[in-house]
């Protein structure tokens, strides 16, 4: 079994940061909340990795069938539930794209890369999650 890791550490009062060879990603809540604004929400990375990796699939799908597109755009909305614990009840994503070599397939391609995007299978079919202090 595979696994990815990741190290966040804490970088202010209220955020954190992850440091890679090449760049830095900070999560924060906004000054509204009672964080200092200096990254994006939590819940927002998790649906950009979503979007990250479902587009990453799409364009192996297209690649691998010599299809190429140009201008893809994803619109990803997730829906907060009302009862507590708070999550997201649904997440919706748009697909658009300024061209495509073979429009035709293009339906395909979005199907296969729903299905082989480890991030939404992951949300569609949960997890074991497990938070230890150490």
């Amino acid at each position: 079994m595979s696994a990815l890791k990741i190290h966040l550490k804490q970088c202010s009062k209220s955020a954190m940061e992850l440091t890679n060879d090449k760049l830095k990603v900070i999560t924060d809540r906004p000054i509204e909340k009672g964080g200092e604004g200096k990254g994006i929400l939590g819940g927002k990375y998790l649906l950009t990795g979503i979007g990250g990796c479902y587009s990453s699939n799409l364009f192996a799908a297209a690649q691998s069938r010599n299809i190429k597109i140009k201008g893809l755009a994803l619109d990803i909305t997730a829906t907060v539930s009302e009862d507590i614990p708070k999550r997201f009840s649904k997440v919706d994503i748009a697909v658009s794209y300024q061209s495509c070599s073979d429009e035709q397939v293009f339906d395909k391609l979005i199907t296969i890369a729903e299905k082989d995007c480890i991030a939404i299978n992951t949300m569609k079919n949960g997890l074991i999650f497990n938070i230890n202090k150490q």
